[in-house]
């Protein structure tokens, strides 16, 4: 007897309930006191997205290495597709950036409360935060100039799989980060 279910559409399932409850999280900005509500909840969601392409991208590294064919086209679009959404969601942290820095805002409040919040949270995820834009295009760029030769040669494979993989851990570390500041600062 075949079970109702089977286990595929039980995984898609479960990661599509995490995926739309993991984008609901920026929707909690509507509650907070911030200067710019609707910028905040666009970064939110840029941010919580290209987690999720970086994600999708270092899966999509493992037929890379395994030599699949087609699997460098695949890779280089949803690359460009993350660089894209990790500039757009650079330029949206930026606007947010001028309402942190005003009197009386967030910087303010995490130096007087919190000092050590503030220089490690917020300045070492700005700054770690800029690494995915230079990792996603280099990758990308690599792909495209070497696509033939990334899926039959493991040096190339490999490179793309590590920038790869530091573009997500870079994007996690940004977004992980960026939950605690707005954790810290709406306490």
């Amino acid at each position: 007897m075949k079970p109702y279910l089977n286990l595929r559409d039980w995984a898609v399932t479960q990661a599509s309930v995490a995926v739309i409850l993991f984008l609901l999280i920026p929707v909690f900005n509507i509650f907070g006191a911030t200067v710019h509500p609707w910028a905040s909840i666009l970064h939110g969601l840029g941010a919580t997205i290209t987690v999720l392409l970086g994600c999708q991208a270092l899966h999509r590294t493992y037929p890379l290495l395994r030599s699949k064919e087609g699997s460098a086209a695949r890779l280089e679009l949803l690359l460009w597709a993350t660089s894209l959404l990790v500039l757009l969601t650079i330029i949206l942290g930026n606007w947010l950036y001028i309402g942190y820095r005003q009197p009386d805002g967030g910087q303010q409040w995490l130096m007087y409360h919190e000092p050590a919040g503030h220089m490690i949270a917020m300045e070492y995820k700005e700054f770690v935060s800029l690494f995915p834009l230079p990792l996603s295009i280099a990758a990308a760029w690599l792909l495209r100039r070497y696509k033939t030769a990334a899926e039959s040669h493991p040096g190339i494979a490999s490179v793309i799989a590590l920038l790869v993989t530091l573009l997500w851990i870079c994007l996690l570390i940004g977004l992980v980060f960026g939950l605690g500041i707005t954790k810290l600062i709406m306490v």
